[in-house]
């Protein structure tokens, strides 16, 4: 969805209709026939992405063979979509579309929370992970830890390129998570060393 590329590349604050339209090859009036503004088409871009996003995490799940490798390849994910990511989209969400920050906070709060704890207790299971961590806690802190990323007072995007924020944080996470045996399944499997995405 174009779109969707334009929101990722330049925020959503600065766009307007008419720019959106020339980049889409499309008249303003085209656009009005399936969106009734700016906020419309912001939130039906953003429920499209998340819907996708959905189907391709549950696809990652049914392919992974243990809770490292499905945290490893929702990290590589995750890293992909914010390389093209401007970090200040999701702020401008939050302060001048909250309909659409709304439709944002569920999916996070619902359904990325319930993978990340679904995670966790199967990495706990299957000894990869800590066995004395509180998943709940855990989870949550991996869920906000955005918010803090994204905060322009701590990490201005022009001195904190979003990708390197979102990279070490991930690396971070796993690092803080994983027991000796999930350590050594990183290690043996080169998924901290030279040519993956955590480096």
């Amino acid at each position: 969805m174009k779109s969707r590329e334009l929101f990722m590349k330049h925020g959503v604050k600065s766009l307007t209709m008419d720019e959106i339209a020339k980049e889409m090859g499309m008249s303003k009036k085209a656009i009005y026939q399936f969106v009734e503004n700016k906020s419309d088409l912001i939130r039906l871009t953003l429920e499209d992405f998340l819907e996708e996003e959905r189907k391709l995490l549950h696809g990652i799940l049914k392919n992974s063979t243990n809770s490292v490798d499905e945290m490893i390849k929702m990290i590589d994910y995750f890293l992909q979509v914010v390389r093209e990511f401007k970090g200040s989209t999701i702020h401008e969400l939050e302060t001048y579309y909250p309909q659409t920050w709304k439709v944002y906070n569920e999916y996070r709060f619902n359904f990325m929370l319930g993978l990340i704890k679904t995670n966790l207790e199967n990495g706990v299971k299957e000894g990869f992970y800590r066995d004395h961590m509180d998943i709940d806690i855990i989870s949550k802190i991996y869920i906000l830890a955005n918010d803090i990323l994204l905060n322009q007072d701590l990490f201005p995007t022009d001195k904190y390129p979003y990708l390197n924020l979102y990279r070490e944080f991930l690396g971070y996470h796993l690092r803080g998570i994983v027991s000796a045996k999930g350590l050594k399944y990183l290690n043996d499997h080169n998924l901290f060393k030279c040519g993956t995405t955590l480096n």
